[in-house]
């Protein structure tokens, strides 16, 4: 009777542990793309802001975007 109780809650556990391990791996994988996920105009922008390129260089590099 112990020996089935026990099983039980192996198995449980056991689905419990699955479940939490993929929630983890999947919320992990959403918040990296998420965060990193930035366009390439977006970086264009910030390029020019900063006084890296000059407008014309924006402008074509624009275009060929």
């Amino acid at each position: 009777m112990g020996g089935m109780m026990f099983m039980g809650i192996f198995w449980i556990a056991l689905f419990i542990l699955v479940i939490y391990l993929a929630s983890r791996l999947l919320n992990d994988r959403s918040g990296k793309a998420s965060s990193t996920d930035e366009s390439a105009l977006d970086i264009l922008k910030k390029e020019l802001a900063k006084g890296n390129i000059t407008e014309e260089e924006f402008d074509r590099k624009k275009k060929l975007l």
